[in-house]
């Protein structure tokens, strides 16, 4: 059986522009310029790293920042959408008896509401959610070591390049998705397993890994 780990934010739910304009109202407390749409498209160019690098918030104050967000975020989620054409797949895998999880920095409120407003609570079983800014290594092994897994059997599906180096440091498999925040050329760089242009695509990529399980459970069957 495969488990297949949910980003939320730009995985799952259309949440950029929202958080763009969240993010540019606090601008002013938090001492650091709106993000432009030229501004926006290099932030999608960088690595995590890059990223920080860039950024004109002290790294300290990161984790303040995104609580905030979060907070703000609670009030507009119901304008949220899913990315288009994503539900479909997510009933499909739940209906091939994929495991199905979110792993995320948003917070349990928003995300339960954005899916019970689309119909998907019933899609997956656990969420994992308020994760820090890189911590969600830590979060992908917790899943490995509680439900007992193969590393063969896990999947991280998600939009940023820290969702790649997030999975590399776990060693599990990454499908990086180029529908949210990183672009695809900053995807590629990061080396995933999978790198998908379009929700079907992850139908292929778990059928892929029911494939793999197969043949190592036949492999050590034989031996």
């Amino acid at each position: 059986m495969a488990y297949l780990i949910f980003d939320f934010d730009g995985t799952i739910a259309n949440t950029l522009d929202v958080i763009v304009q969240i993010t540019n109202r606090l601008a002013p407390d938090y001492g650091f310029s709106p993000t432009t749409p030229d501004k926006l498209q290099y932030f999608r160019s960088l690595s995590t790293h890059q990223l920080l690098e860039e950024s004109e918030i002290p790294l300290f104050r990161v984790p303040f920042l995104l609580r905030r967000v979060r907070r703000e975020l609670r009030k507009e989620v119901h304008l949220l959408e899913p990315i288009p054409k994503l539900t479909r797949v997510i009933h499909e895998l739940a209906a091939q008896d994929h495991q199905l999880m979110i792993a995320s920095s948003n917070s349990t409120h928003n995300i339960r509401h954005f899916l019970q407003k689309h119909g998907l609570e019933t899609a997956f079983g656990h969420i994992h959610a308020n994760i820090g800014l890189l911590g969600k290594t830590r979060v992908l092994k917790r899943i490995q070591h509680r439900n007992s897994l193969h590393l063969e059997q896990m999947l991280y599906i998600g939009d940023e390049t820290r969702d790649i180096e997030a999975a590399q440091r776990a060693d599990i498999r990454i499908a990086a998705v180029s529908w949210g925040f990183s672009s695809r050329s900053a995807l590629k760089q990061q080396q995933p397993s999978f790198l998908l242009d379009q929700p079907h695509e992850l139908l292929r990529v778990a059928t892929r890994i029911d494939c793999d399980l197969i043949a190592a459970t036949r492999q050590l069957t034989a031996s």
